[in-house]
């Protein structure tokens, strides 16, 4: 049966002169970018965010159609007069913005009705490329804000007048030009741009080359090859459904190939490509937000994520090894992996170190992402033929990167539309105090409210605006309980990247789906069960934040904690999938669950007995696959 195509994925596709001024456009926004980003130049942080959303509109406008059944290689009428008015109502705002600081921050009535226009502008566009889901959200905010006074109890506010309103959401700092938008603008843009010119240089071939070296030829090495490859593609894309589509089309039909089932092999995928964004060091975009949102150093956060990251892909690497060892599946038949060869190949590396470098000596991410990274890979370019950049090669990029850029933009807008309407109206802290008395303060009971909910915002959405509606809406109730700042956001954080493979709306399963030729909902649930650790992770290192490696850390109750964990997790996976050695009985699952418990259990002394007990069933294990063997190979 055809799958039925999401609207907000449609784009145009344009032959001649339409195709080159979209390239056009394209390089002119990428060229500003890089312009701002190698500082070259000095603007105010505001006048950047609006030429960016100025160019992300047009792009919207022109490459997107109006409706579904529209024309999908004619430009229409309408579409060139959204695009004609963006450009003079976004060159207008530019110029008002210095005018609006002249004046103090008051606006006259021409800024009310170009803060009008934007914001119908803005939906127009958001609504051909972001989540229905988002849009909806939005569209509520704002009617709260507008009808809020009306209301009864905690939620009723004083009322605000249009002026005001327009001020906050389009003039001041916490709207649509707000920080969400401005991550996007000023870093994440960098870093798609970065990922666009790796993929020319080849570095998705070596990530691949490299994985298949360490594993493919491992029990159900093709698999074992996605968990890697995909987790570092991730680590440049940034997004689960964007990092799927670029590994996807090499790891899945090899899944396949060796015995996993179409379903398996797509939830391999999905839930690694989802473990990208959290893997350090340099870890998806949102991490970059986080850091932008707390005023914290990014290094600080990717630190923190280090135990946690590999604690997720224990979990997905051991669901994959028990599976191959209960259908018992072999790797890959091929030659001997040519080290020498990924040797001489390992300069592709070069520009994640340049940006590691200066992120290290406290360069900000997006010199680091340029300087480090997109110089350091053109360079890198001209050292074979075959990758050198060549100018369609850079048309190419600056193309591919503006056409991802530009769902981002519109949703970080939008995002912003909602943040600003918590901060005038101060439903955040009205939210927080709401979840507390639903759960009467328990701590862990308001822990699983702001998962469910951390999970919920998150359906459909990217993971960046996921985590910023989580900040704003589930993760002060968690402060208020005196869980540290970083420690908060890096709990909704987590739950936002998971609801990427969270059924029913999992965005990452869907394009796994398309892939694979499974079921997107059996691809989730079964995603779900790979990323168990990304499920209870987040709970431990609340309860243990040693976990997270703070400025006051204890490494000995770090250490055993991570330890205990770490083996947790393996029998969690052996339970999940009836095997360890060899296929296991359903008793022995039961043992090997409660086992997990245990040594997940976040408590030191329940923590060392499950080590105790961990180590005689593992002997124990062990002499018995040793014994069978045995019995199997003698006449």
């Amino acid at each position: 049966m055809e799958q039925k195509v999401n609207r907000t994925s449609l784009r145009k596709s344009y032959d001649g002169k339409m195709n080159t001024l979209i390239t056009a456009i394209a390089v002119a926004w990428m060229s500003f970018q890089i312009f701002i980003a190698a500082q070259f130049t000095f603007l105010a942080p505001h006048r950047v965010r609006i030429i960016h959303l100025g160019f992300a509109l047009v792009m919207i406008f022109l490459l997107t159609p109006i409706t579904r059944k529209a024309n999908l290689k004619k430009l229409g009428i309408f579409d060139i007069a959204l695009a004609l008015t963006v450009v003079g109502v976004f060159i207008a705002a530019y110029m008002r913005h210095s005018v609006f600081l002249r004046m103090g921050g008051r606006i006259e009535m021409v800024d009310v009705y170009l803060g009008v226009v934007v914001l119908l502008l803005l939906y127009e566009g958001a609504r051909r490329v972001v989540s229905p889901a988002l849009l909806g959200l939005s569209l509520v905010m704002l009617a709260y804000v507008a009808f809020g006074h009306l209301m009864d109890g905690p939620l009723a506010h004083t009322g605000f007048t249009l002026t005001r309103v327009v001020r906050h959401l389009y003039s001041g700092g916490e709207g649509i030009f707000g920080f969400a938008l401005g991550v996007t603008a000023e870093i994440i843009v960098m870093f798609v741009l970065f990922g666009a010119i790796l993929q020319e240089v080849g570095i998705g071939d070596y990530f691949y080359d490299l994985s298949n070296a360490i594993t493919g030829r491992q029990k159900g090495g093709p698999a074992k090859v996605s968990v890697i490859s995909s987790a570092l593609m991730a680590t440049v894309t940034g997004e689960t459904s964007a990092n799927v589509a670029t590994t996807g089309p090499f790891t899945i039909p090899m899944m396949k190939r060796v015995g996993y089932d179409k379903n398996f092999a797509g939830a391999v995928e999905c839930s690694a490509s989802a473990g990208g964004q959290i893997l350090p060091p340099i870890m998806g975009a949102t991490a970059f937000m986080m850091a932008d949102t707390l005023g914290i150093p990014y290094l600080t956060i990717a630190k923190a994520a280090v135990l946690p990251a590999i604690l997720y892909f224990t979990s997905v690497y051991f669901v994959v090894h028990f599976r191959a060892i209960s259908l018992d599946l072999k790797g890959i038949e091929s030659e001997k992996p040519d080290w020498l060869d990924l040797l001489k190949r390992s300069y592709l590396l070069l520009p994640l170190v340049g940006i590691i470098v200066l992120l290290v000596n406290r360069y900000t991410p997006t010199f680091s992402a340029f300087w480090g990274g997109i110089v350091v890979a053109v360079v890198i370019s001209f050292f074979k033929k075959e990758t050198r950049l060549s100018i369609d090669k850079l048309l190419k990029i600056s193309t591919t990167a503006a056409k991802t850029v530009i769902t981002l933009s519109a949703a970080t807008a939008v995002v912003g539309i909602i943040v600003g309407s918590f901060s005038i109206t101060g439903i955040s802290m009205t939210l927080a105090r709401t979840i507390l008395s639903f759960t009467g303060g328990v701590f862990l009971l308001t822990l699983i409210v702001t998962m469910v909910m951390t999970i919920i915002i998150g359906l459909g959405l990217p993971t960046s605006a996921a985590y910023v509606l989580a900040s704003i809406s589930a993760a002060p109730a968690l402060i208020m309980l005196d869980v540290d700042m970083m420690h908060a956001h890096l709990f909704v954080f987590y739950f936002g990247a998971m609801s990427a493979i969270t059924p029913p709306v999992a965005t990452g399963a869907f394009a796994a789906a398309a892939l694979s030729g499974g079921n997107p909902n059996i691809i989730g649930l079964i995603a779900v069960r790979l990323a168990a650790a990304g499920f209870i992770v987040p709970f431990i290192f609340i309860y243990q934040p040693n976990l997270l490696l703070g400025p006051n850390v204890d490494f000995g109750v770090a250490a055993l904690t991570f330890l205990a964990t770490f083996i947790g997790i393996i029998y969690l996976c052996a339970f999940f999938e009836g095997a360890f050695f060899d296929k296991v009985s359903i008793p022995k699952r039961l043992a090997y669950l409660a086992l997990a418990l245990m040594l997940i259990w976040p408590d030191n002394y329940v923590s060392v007995v499950g080590l105790v007990f961990a180590i005689a069933v593992f002997a124990f294990d062990f002499s018995q696959y040793r014994k069978a063997a045995a019995a199997m190979q003698s006449p």
